[in-house]
């Protein structure tokens, strides 16, 4: 069963911008390289709104990895892909302006984020929420933290079936238990954690009597927080969600967007332009082929983003269908090591011809 979180250290470049720079100015496609090569590139590029050296560089590889963003030989994965055709470079002429998310990256990272640190997300959020703000001395201080990581690792020791799984969650909370973080420990643990809500603008900093307090944010009426905690009131409820593709509805209701719902009859066309779009975007040569979870994504966002209308992976999984039954030649399907479908090339008659 996978766990929806991600030890985090090195607080100072636990940001979501971090790895466009990761993946633009270090990474290759499909080029394989050695993890030192690229976390020295990435500690040569200079910041000036965070502390990078060679030990977080490090980190911030093996972060990018475990978030899927590139693989264990260090080109992109496919949601490595999903990012870079999604970067915007206007307006970016040096490396902290990729630190600041657009609106159409903010939705992406977030996903991403969701399904692979959204235990985490949802207890912090569920908590500040309840206690209206936390200051930094407290986060580091008392055991807030510490209660998170033995909360999550105890549901999910009761969701999973593996008994070596429920056995490592079991020593993992005994361990925490017996000897709790220090005030050091939880600068990184803790803090990590708190940064990429700041940039997801989940919640605020602010300076009182010398003292820093993270509180929700509120734009507009609006509280991030607040509806994430409503929307998911527990990692069961999460799971639930996710397990139905419904990424996209909780975001778009914890931004506020208010999309229209996808309609088969008016939307059809646009989707399939879509595809076909997002298709010649992703292929990669010389196999023309391209990841469905990447023209997924791509789509997903971008017509939430542009048209206001929400549209999830199984909607997108059944018109690829409709395509494959009605121009069945010109649309092929391959599988993943697995043997489930991951892949399609599309001929560019159906390309060019029906779908310009």
């Amino acid at each position: 069963m996978e766990i929806r979180l991600i030890l985090k250290t090195h607080y100072q470049i636990n940001k979501p911008g971090i790895f466009s720079i990761l993946l633009r100015k270090c990474t290759s496609p499909n080029q394989s390289n050695y993890p030192e090569t690229i976390s020295n590139k990435l500690s040569s590029i200079h910041f000036e709104s965070i502390s990078l050296n060679k030990e977080s560089a490090k980190f911030a590889v093996a972060m990018a990895q475990s978030f899927g963003f590139i693989t264990k030989n260090m080109f992109w994965d496919w949601k490595g892909h999903s990012i870079n055709l999604l970067l915007d470079e206007t307006h970016r002429e040096n490396p902290d302006d990729y630190l600041n998310l657009t609106p159409t990256e903010n939705l992406l990272y977030l996903k991403y984020y969701l399904e692979a640190d959204g235990a985490m997300i949802l207890e912090i959020c569920k908590r500040l929420y309840a206690r209206g703000s936390i200051s930094r001395h407290e986060l580091l201080s008392s055991d807030f933290i510490d209660q998170i990581f033995i909360d999550i690792w105890a549901c999910y020791r009761e969701r999973t079936d593996d008994l070596r799984q429920k056995t490592s969650l079991r020593q993992s909370i005994e361990k925490l238990r017996a000897k709790p973080y220090t005030f050091k420990t939880r600068i990184h643990k803790a803090l990590a954690h708190m940064e990429p809500l700041v940039d997801f603008n989940f919640i605020d900093r602010k300076e009182e009597k010398k003292e820093i307090f993270f509180v929700p944010k509120v734009t507009n009426g609006i509280s991030p927080i607040e509806r994430l905690t409503r929307e998911m009131n527990s990692i069961d409820a999460m799971e639930a969600r996710f397990s139905r593709h419904q990424h996209f509805e909780i975001i778009s209701h914890l931004y506020n967007m208010n999309p229209i719902g996808y309609d088969t009859d008016i939307h059809s066309d646009l989707l399939r332009k879509e595809i076909v779009k997002s298709y010649l975007q992703a292929r990669t040569e010389p196999s023309n082929m391209a990841s469905i979870a990447t023209i997924s994504d791509l789509i997903s966002v971008r017509i939430l983003q542009e048209k206001g209308i929400l549209i999830e992976r199984p909607q997108i999984e059944n018109e690829l269908d409709k395509l494959k039954t009605k121009f069945n030649s010109d649309i092929r399907f391959h599988s993943d090591m697995n043997g489930k479908r991951a892949f399609i090339i599309l001929s560019d008659k159906l390309c060019k011809d029906r779908y310009p």
